[in-house]
């Protein structure tokens, strides 16, 4: 090469150099948890803001709550919800972010336009920009539990009404009441890594310090309960009354609602009237009420304690008049002797105090007439 050309090529090799930009790191910046924080301009009516995403580095991204298709009811059918996970793949390319959608199988695409340690802003459109925060945490390796139980009420409308309680052995209870996929007792397993996975990412909210209750000030909305257990053993429990409880902790626990449909259930058709009840303690004119998902986790202890001809010293009698056959429970906390419509009568022997070990006598009260 002549020492022309030479020039030339220098010349040309530095030209390029200088306008080349420089290679972003949103690739870096973006792995991790990140929460929905506002959206600009805000417009609550078209938006709404439970969500948040995990970005990992192998370019798998988890969207929580996850991703839903619901069918509106029919003459003959309920509505009802199809839940399709919270696992998705997504790119960066250039400066937009694809995350694939599983229902639409198509990409949904966002341009960055903002990214650090502590924010991300993602512009959907010509006019809106999503604000996210990222969540930085440190987890307890004390705070553990052993089950988890979550439980749905009734709304004014079609909220889907079921409880679910999961175990780290990988046993699974569900009962669906209403406007769900399946309605019924149902039972089912799981891989220890699912519920590791669950177990890690509560323990990212610090369940122990959230609230015993939370609460909107309106009416007809639904209450979600959660029980965190350990060795039989009432860790904490949170209502959460019109969706007041932490963002983060919401949107982890509402996927585990609809982890029935993500794995083979199997029906169980020896329940008991029990089951149906609200389990509560009374004496005299006093009560210990439960939350809905404590109540859940009661019955299923009931359901799988052996029966025993032995007699104890009842010190809680509860009377029910429903239209399940039960008349009355007769309990000291280990013993439950559950009356049927007719007299009859069969005792359950949990093999340990319900209410000594959860200390449930704090919360008796003075009866509402």
């Amino acid at each position: 090469m002549t020492n022309h050309f030479k020039i030339i090529f220098l010349l040309f090799f530095t030209l390029t150099s200088c306008e080349k930009k420089p290679a972003n790191n949103y690739a870096n910046l973006i792995v991790g948890d990140w929460i929905f924080v506002k959206e600009n301009p805000k417009n609550e009516n078209t938006f709404y803001s439970d969500f948040g995403y995990t970005f990992n580095s192998n370019g798998i991204c988890e969207s929580k709550p996850g991703y839903f298709q619901t069918i509106e009811s029919t003459a003959k059918e309920e509505r009802k919800t199809t839940f399709f996970g919270t696992i998705t793949k997504y790119k960066i390319v250039g400066d937009s972010l694809y995350i694939l959608n599983p229902i639409s199988k198509k990409w949904d695409t966002s341009k960055i336009v903002g990214i650090n340690l502590k924010r991300l802003k993602l512009k959907l459109d010509a006019k809106v920009v999503l604000e996210f925060s990222k969540l930085n945490y440190e987890v307890n390796s004390e705070e553990n539990f052993d089950k988890i139980i979550i439980s749905k009420s009734p709304c004014f409308g079609s909220c889907p009404i079921n409880n679910i309680e999961i175990n780290k052995n990988g046993d699974v209870y569900f009962y669906g009441a209403r406007y769900n996929s399946k309605n019924g007792y149902f039972k089912s397993k799981i891989q220890a890594s699912v519920f590791n996975a669950i177990e890690k990412n509560l323990k990212k909210v610090n369940f122990l310090n959230l609230k015993d209750k939370y609460a909107a000030n309106w009416t007809d909305d639904q209450e979600v309960s959660v029980t965190f257990v350990k060795d039989n053993k009432i860790l904490k429990s949170v209502t959460d009354y019109g969706r007041q409880s932490p963002k983060s902790f919401r949107i982890n626990i509402e996927p585990l609602t609809y982890l029935y449909q993500k794995i083979k259930l199997e029906e169980d058709k020896t329940t008991k009237g029990f089951q149906y009840l609200n389990l509560r303690f009374e004496k005299s004119n006093k009560t210990i009420n439960l939350t809905s998902s404590e109540i859940f986790f009661l019955s299923n202890l009931l359901r799988k304690a052996v029966t025993t001809t032995k007699s104890f010293k009842a010190e809680f009698v509860t009377k029910y008049d429903s239209d399940y056959n039960v008349s009355s429970i007769e309990t000291d906390g280990r013993f439950f002797k559950i009356f049927a419509k007719n007299k009859s009568s069969v005792t359950y022997d949990l093999g340990f105090n319900f209410i000594e070990k959860n200390e449930l006598k704090k919360r008796q009260k003075v009866k509402k007439l």
